[in-house]
């Protein structure tokens, strides 16, 4: 095989446009459908946007697109029935790729291989006719809970108060002595008071970082961006409240 036969080497062609792959199936679940988006947005990886609501004929659908893996990828979640306690959804994946630069048998390939996986987590149902829905107007009058529902949850705003107070202790453990250690084969970072300023150094095989915080909404700032990674990482792409942020921020000091 010669390095051309690659696709993440391919040559490019003179081809023009686009390839384009679209997949969709229908599962059933017991989660209604806030909490199915929230579990398909994890499962993807994608966010996803409530489309807007005709209030005369109500259809709840969700979608978003990623270009992650350097072309669109959309994924949309839509509720076509419910019955029996459980909801009917149609899962579609769509994509999009240049022809000059990617084969059309491998990239359709990947497209359904994507597609089984996601697929492979999820209870398929073949014959969407002959699952047991109730009438329509129960479907539209559910959807339109749904989304008077998210709709006011979305104008909560979480309480700062006592995500304030953790920081504060957070500062005030840094300045009694404790600090925040990393370290790795490659290296490590030290986040710490030196009893003038809040700095924080690193080391390794990387290039060397000495930064130096001049007051302690940059420390707050810095120790927030150091940490984002792992606090939502078993919740990605979604966010933690923040309260829980600094939580496991706090729980990270250690004595020097």
């Amino acid at each position: 095989m010669t390095l051309w036969d690659d696709p993440k080497f391919r040559k490019p062609t003179d081809e023009v446009g686009d390839w384009h792959v679209e997949r969709s199936a229908c599962f059933e679940h017991e989660n209604p459908p806030t909490a199915m988006k929230y579990a398909v947005e994890k499962m993807t990886r994608q966010l996803l946007q409530r489309a807007p609501i005709n209030i005369a004929a109500p259809v709840l659908c969700y979608a978003g697109t990623s270009s992650a893996g350097g072309h669109p990828c959309t994924v949309r979640l839509e509720l076509v029935a419910i019955g029996g306690g459980h909801h009917l959804y149609r899962f579609t994946n769509e994509s999009s790729a240049p022809k000059r630069w990617e084969e059309h048998r491998h990239f359709t390939a990947d497209c359904e291989r994507r597609f089984a996986h996601w697929c492979g987590q999820l209870n398929i149902v073949a014959d969407e006719q002959a699952w047991p829905s109730a009438p329509r107007d129960v479907l539209q009058t559910f959807v339109m809970g749904v989304v008077v529902a998210e709709d006011a949850a979305a104008l909560v705003v979480e309480d700062m108060a006592p995500v304030i107070a953790l920081q504060r202790q957070v500062l005030d453990a840094l300045r009694g002595g404790m600090g925040f250690f990393t370290a790795c084969k490659e290296g490590g970072s030290h986040l710490f008071f030196d009893g003038s300023v809040f700095r924080r150094n690193d080391y390794g095989e990387r290039p060397e970082l000495s930064q130096v915080y001049a007051d302690e909404a940059s420390m707050i700032d810095a120790l927030r961006r150091f940490y984002d990674w792992d606090t939502r990482q078993d919740m990605d792409p979604h966010a933690k409240p923040e309260i829980e942020v600094w939580r496991y921020i706090r729980g990270k000091l250690r004595p020097r």
